[in-house]
């Protein structure tokens, strides 16, 4: 049996038959699904399915091939077969079970995060089945915070933390949301336990950008500067509250569990999911020969001093020079996220704040780091100006929202 791992793209569906029965369900869901495949028992195979043996053989080799398994068959053999394959919801595959009338399409196993929840709707649409979702956000009508920050492009860091709020939401418990650029906050208005931070309880607030900071600054300098009391009140002690509160409003937003949806660092005591905007440019210059662990650490140093999450990288950026610079190619690889170059002629064109003369000597252009970051977001904010360690230099850009 050789199975030939697919090529990568959305919705790679694998469809498990064992009867003949079952095998003709398959052949019609396949030539309805887009970017699927069959696997039937050798007996009922036909040009265009893989056959197999022993369908305990098929299970494991589909495993992390496939983005989505439906199985034609038993429940019951379809969870001892992939009990020892489940790892956790955010890394395994949707598992969708069929009875070989195509009668009912069961979400066995990753229903959101997967998709399993999302398929077994578009199985009912193709062939009429019905559909059974037993996840109790669909069921009760709730937000579900996996699939609104999978639409919002959002990264969970905490992923341990989403069935905590996850059952606040569902249960209806007090629920405060930090989003201060509006990512998710409009699909809670409706639910009355949860309370959103006004957007000027963070306006004005930036990273901090050197040690022993406070995670935010609030606008204004000098002896007349105001601090925000309510981003002051979240910094501290993790229980929001701004003026202008009836009684219930107080009680709520002072909640023990919220949603955190910021690229910068929470305070450290607050419990809360935290969600990640893919936000942030990372721009990199760098002496010939560098290596990447003196990259790796300049970027960790300078994002733990800012109170930044690495998860919010969008993407790296340089000079086209360094596009074959192993040093800057290993440190995006390690992030897992792509890099971008960009001509000497299109960087002097870019005003930045920290212009060098020894680097316009060197390669015709004042500025690498930050100029390529201000490039490559094309619309935002330089949020770390140039650091440096040794032999390379970096700078941070939060692409604007939306």
């Amino acid at each position: 049996m050789d199975f030939e791992k697919p090529s990568r793209g959305p919705d790679r569906t694998a469809i498990v038959a064992l009867t003949g029965q079952g095998a003709e369900l398959a052949l019609r869901l396949g030539e309805r699904l887009p970017s699927s495949g069959c696997f039937l028992p050798r007996r009922h195979a036909v040009r265009g399915a893989v056959a197999f043996d022993r369908v305990s053989e098929v299970l494991p080799r589909l495993w992390g091939r496939y983005d989505h398994i439906v199985c034609i068959m038993a429940a019951g053999i379809v969870v001892r077969l992939i009990a020892p394959l489940l790892s956790h919801k955010s890394t395994d595959p949707a598992v969708v079970v069929l009875d070989e009338k195509g009668r009912f399409a069961v979400s066995l196993v990753s229903g959101h995060l997967g998709g399993a929840n999302r398929l077994v709707r578009r199985i009912g649409e193709l062939i009429g089945a019905q559909a059974v979702i037993t996840t109790a956000s669909d069921v009760q009508g709730k937000p579900a915070l996996d699939l609104i920050a999978a639409d919002a492009g959002l990264e969970i860091e905490n992923i341990g933390f989403l069935s905590r709020v996850s059952r606040a939401v569902i249960e209806e418990e007090p629920l405060w949301i930090f989003d201060p650029y509006g990512r998710i906050g409009s699909r809670f208005e409706e639910q009355p336990e949860v309370v959103l931070l006004p957007k000027e309880s963070s306006e004005g607030c930036e990273p901090a950008v050197e040690e022993g900071e406070e995670a935010y600054r609030t606008k204004g300098t000098g002896p007349g500067a105001k601090t925000n009391p309510a981003a002051r009140r979240v910094r501290l002690a993790g229980r929001p509250d701004w003026p202008g509160q009836t009684e219930d409003e107080h009680s709520r937003v002072h909640a023990r569990i919220g949603v955190w949806v910021s690229e910068v660092m929470p305070p450290p005591k607050v419990r809360c999911l935290k969600l990640r905007p893919r936000n942030l440019v990372v721009g990199l210059g760098c002496n010939r020969g560098t290596p990447a662990g003196e990259i790796i650490e300049l970027v960790k140093q300078a994002f733990r001093r800012a109170k930044l999450s690495p998860l919010s990288i969008r993407n790296f950026a340089s000079i086209d020079l360094k596009a074959d610079e192993p040093g800057v190619l290993d440190t995006a690889k390690s992030f897992n996220r792509p890099v971008s170059f960009f001509p000497g002629s299109a960087l002097g064109e870019v005003r930045v704040p920290s212009p060098s003369a020894i680097v316009a000597k060197h390669i015709g252009v004042e500025s690498v780091c930050e100029a390529t970051a201000l490039l490559s977001a094309q619309s935002g904010t330089l949020v770390l100006s140039k650091r440096k360690s040794a032999n390379a230099t970096l700078a941070v850009v939060r692409v604007g929202f939306p």
